[in-house]
């Protein structure tokens, strides 16, 4: 018995010797960080364009739903290297897989006649904000995944962003944050009020996004989110006006989008228009007031 009990002891002690050399051998072969994210990478691109591809029901069903199940190694991959400058990268293609396969579920429910995909369904938006604020919260390179989360569709995309806002140390990160979180609430918000004139797109997300998806967005109640969406527009602007965005600015931005708030809205007598019609004919929009008017801008690119 004595003999035997040695014998097992030794076995604990190679085992713990060895563990951690099989780790780093395994490691070492699956590839530096970079080289690992771009594995991911390359093989998410090639699922990518199976949608376009696609002809049937199944196959576009398929797809979206196997494309989904990238955000999940990206996610692994970040949170297994929070140091290194590839952690952001590949979060920021979490989010970017997220709202991908979020906005391909919703459209093949527009084309599919049966076996519709579910959106994002393994938990994902939910991990990749966890990392996001636990490992990167105070860095100042966040401004691609905040790009990303303003296309969002989950509410866990505006935690995120509600969390930037209130604690980044970094002025530029909660400008970005709080023009992209009004941007965000705001697709939300109309995306409630176009369930009033299409009841059937409640089941739409149902299908998406599951029976808890909408009820979750009206209990933020529709009157204080216009409120909420009106003051971070102004904060935007009061606080974050000199902010880079793009080619311009996000005060320049938030600007338009309260100018089209105070204006452009359901009710809102529309601003004074000058134009030209189809046969060269200059008109006024107030001359048709009291009559239905449909307009449709176009231009040719």
């Amino acid at each position: 018995m004595h003999r035997f009990a040695k014998m097992i002891a030794a076995f604990l002690l190679a085992l713990l010797v060895s563990l951690p050399m099989a780790l780093q051998a395994d490691e070492q072969e699956a590839g530096t960080p970079q080289q690992q994210y771009s594995a991911i990478f390359s093989e998410y691109t090639k699922v990518s364009r199976g949608l376009r591809r696609a002809t049937t029901d199944l196959g576009r069903k398929a797809n979206v739903e196997e494309f989904g199940t990238y955000s999940s190694k990206f996610i692994e991959l970040a949170a297994k290297h929070p140091e290194d400058p590839v952690a952001l990268r590949a979060l920021r293609e979490a989010v970017q897989i997220v709202v991908s396969t979020d906005s391909a579920a919703l459209r093949t429910w527009e084309i599919n006649s049966s076996n519709y995909p579910t959106g994002s369904s393994d938990g994902s938006a939910a991990k990749t904000v966890e990392v996001v604020l636990r490992d990167h919260l105070l860095s100042d390179k966040l401004g691609p995944i905040i790009d990303r989360m303003r296309y969002g569709y989950r509410l866990d995309d505006e935690k995120c962003l509600t969390a930037v806002v209130n604690k980044s140390r970094h002025r530029e990160m909660r400008g970005l944050a709080c023009l992209a979180l009004a941007q965000f609430l705001s697709d939300k918000l109309q995306m409630l009020q176009l369930t009033d004139d299409r009841p059937e797109l409640v089941e739409c997300y149902e299908i998406v996004f599951g029976k808890d998806y909408l009820p979750d967005f009206e209990r933020l109640g529709r009157v204080k989110l216009a409120a909420r969406i009106k003051s971070l527009f102004e904060r935007t602007v009061n606080q974050y006006a000199d902010v880079k965005f793009r080619n311009g600015t996000v005060g320049d931005r938030a600007k338009s989008e309260l100018y089209a708030i105070t204006n452009l809205g359901v009710g809102k007598v529309p601003p004074a228009m000058i134009g030209t019609d189809q046969y060269g004919k200059r008109f006024k929009l107030s001359d048709y007031r009291g009559k239905v008017v449909l307009l449709y801008f176009w231009s040719e690119y």
